[in-house]
């Protein structure tokens, strides 16, 4: 897929010429203030191009003059999330994308490079070109709701614990118990959002930890549990030792200088926002399992501990994502 970025006069050019590009679709950036200022003012036509568009009416605005404007971060660019699911569906499609604005410099370049940071982690490509100045606000609030598009969408089978438990973990973190409103454990897309709010509160008091190296000294170091949050590829099924077909947990393997530490993560119930389960059997009344289905890949975020007799780390999970199998 490539991602262009047109000024209004540049589109209009091309439409005018009949050489619009075939399978592109549009993001057409509006500026709803010059409505009020210009009556003749009017957003591009493509119907001419019989092209595939979305018109947004953004206006071309900077963090620190949204409260001038009457606007905060969350009311501005409301459509965001709508966008994510057309630049998803262009992308499925094998379409193009072209970006327009006004003077193909600001919003037009912030949307281009966040679809590039997304798909193809090239949105440095906008930056770093002299000819751009990406709006900010409009680059952020589209590469997020892309991101979390891409959560909803790849987030199948995932694991969630009960709201009474996440409760408990936010008491002990002294977090804002605000943070489950609208949570349903049984809600794969409420699931996802927690998550990443939790991420986020404890990323800013730096109590979330990623790398191997990272956890394993602070597991060392603080001598208590820590929370963390990283990516497993192929774990392997820890097997019930009455039910040797069903898994009770999936182990991976930390390296850590020359050592190499398993770290198992346990499971209450698994989840599925389809209603289709790797595997149903239900020994355990209440427990779901994950069967002898191989697992490719899941995102972890949890509680985990040092257990010294067996030189392991056992995980805890809150909330996994984006289970693969």
């Amino acid at each position: 897929m490539t991602v262009s970025v047109y000024s209004r006069e540049a589109i209009e050019q091309i439409i005018a010429d009949g050489s619009f590009p075939e399978n592109t679709a549009v993001i057409s950036f509006c500026d709803p203030e010059l409505k009020h200022i210009d009556k003749d003012y009017s957003r591009v036509d493509y119907s001419s191009a019989r092209a595939d568009v979305f018109y947004c009416e953004v206006d071309d605005l900077d963090l620190d003059y949204l409260p001038e404007k009457g606007y905060t971060y969350d009311s501005f660019f409301p459509e965001v999330p709508d966008l994510a699911e057309y630049i998803n569906k262009a992308f499925r499609d094998g379409k193009n994308i072209i970006c327009q604005c006004e003077y193909g410099q600001s919003r037009s370049a912030g949307c281009a490079a966040a679809i590039l940071e997304h798909f193809y982690r090239r949105g440095i490509d906008i930056f770093a070109d002299y000819k751009y100045y990406p709006n900010q606000v409009v680059y952020h609030k589209l590469f997020d709701a892309l991101e979390k598009y891409k959560h909803y969408h790849d987030n199948r089978y995932y694991y969630a614990a009960d709201a009474e438990t996440i409760r408990t973990h936010i008491a002990k973190l002294q977090l804002p118990e605000t943070l489950l409103d609208g949570y349903s454990h049984e809600n794969g897309d409420s699931a996802v959002d927690l998550k990443c709010e939790l991420e986020k509160a404890l990323s800013e008091r730096s109590m979330l930890y990623h790398t191997a190296e990272e956890i394993i000294n602070a597991l060392l170091n603080k001598k208590q549990p820590v929370y963390a949050s990283f990516t497993v590829t192929k774990p392997v099924c820890v097997l019930d030792r009455y039910y040797f077909w069903d898994a009770y947990a999936v182990c991976t393997y930390f390296k850590y200088g020359c050592e190499v530490i398993p770290v198992e993560i346990w499971f209450n119930k698994y989840r599925s926002s389809s209603g289709n389960m790797v595997c149903k059997r239900t020994v355990y009344t209440s427990n779901h399992t994950f069967g002898v289905k191989p697992i490719r890949s899941l995102s972890f975020f949890g509680k985990l501990s040092w257990d010294s007799k067996r030189k392991m780390i056992d995980a805890v999970p809150v909330i996994i994502t984006n289970i693969q199998s």
